[in-house]
């Protein structure tokens, strides 16, 4: 990971369900890269993010956010992924709160990461899961439509996720949290990150010096904005900096911080050849693509 750069996934104790209160961020080992929580952020109802999912990555022994984009394809980062197998990632569907049981988890029959992503740079960190079973009816989860417009800069838009809530925390959030964010200029954001084109390129740019931001544990979750009433998928969570040569000691939310996602339409290639198409959840208000 080059300095300055925050990833934020959380590492989860899988061995016991004992475990499973417990985690810490990956890499976390005598250094203080990782950024442990949303904060600012409030509690979110499931029911209003019915989309949203969290993951186990019982190789990497870390957990991560996902966006059900079809009835069977899950959207997540990449670098919450890395080498796992389909076997290694447990998907849990339909949960307002961080209690996995692993008798409640959903399959992965296949993973495809974008042919580029580089874990260093954080370029392209986009993956696709394939669920074992379709989501064949809508219960308590639902699809989201992912964004096909431009974002623009000084947008609000809205993480969510289950990440640390205090700055030293010891645990995830144990409820689905969300933060609403503004999105930063190409002026504002490019000095931080050099591969910052602006906000309708690969990467989405966010304030994250202003009391909220997404941290370990986030990692992979949706950033979305309402278009016409309606949730839109725009980023998926990927990492944070203070800029090139800045201490890595900087917090989550510290000074001059800001957050960098995935931007979804610019992948939309990507997307749509790997799942052949997005198909809704029986009874799902999203409209198939």
């Amino acid at each position: 990971m080059v300095k300055g750069i925050f990833a934020l996934y959380g590492a989860l104790a899988l061995a016991s369900s004992s475990m499973l209160a417990s985690a810490s961020p990956v890499g976390n080992s005598g250094s203080s890269n990782l950024r442990p929580r949303i904060l600012g952020g409030s509690d979110a109802s499931k029911s209003d993010y019915p989309f949203i999912v969290y993951l186990q990555n019982t190789a990497e022994k870390t957990f991560c956010g996902g966006s059900i984009i079809s009835e069977d394809w899950v959207l997540t980062a990449a670098h919450c992924i890395k080498t796992a197998s389909a076997s290694d990632i447990k998907v849990y569907i339909g949960q307002a709160e961080y209690n996995p049981d692993p008798s409640k988890a959903t399959a992965v029959s296949s993973i495809t990461t974008h042919p580029g992503y580089d874990d260093s740079s954080m370029v392209n960190d986009l993956s696709l899961l394939k669920l074992a079973k379709p989501i064949t009816t809508s219960g308590n989860s639902s699809t989201i439509s992912v964004d096909t417009t431009s974002v623009g800069d000084g947008v609000t838009v809205t993480a969510l996720g289950w990440g640390y809530t205090s700055e030293n925390g010891s645990s995830a959030s144990k409820n689905l949290k969300k933060a609403d964010l503004k999105t930063l200029s190409q002026a504002e954001c490019g000095a931080k990150d050099t591969k910052f084109t602006g906000n309708n390129g690969a990467r989405i740019c966010v304030a994250a010096d202003t009391g909220s931001d997404t941290c370990p544990g986030d990692s992979g979750g949706p950033l979305i904005r309402q278009v016409n009433g309606q949730n839109e998928l725009v980023g998926v969570t990927s990492f944070g900096t203070a800029g090139a040569g800045q201490s890595i000691s900087v917090s989550c939310g510290g000074p001059g911080m800001v957050s960098l996602f995935t931007h979804v339409n610019y992948y939309k290639s990507f997307i749509d050849s790997t799942t052949g198409g997005l198909r809704q959840i029986e009874g799902s208000k999203t409209n198939e693509r």
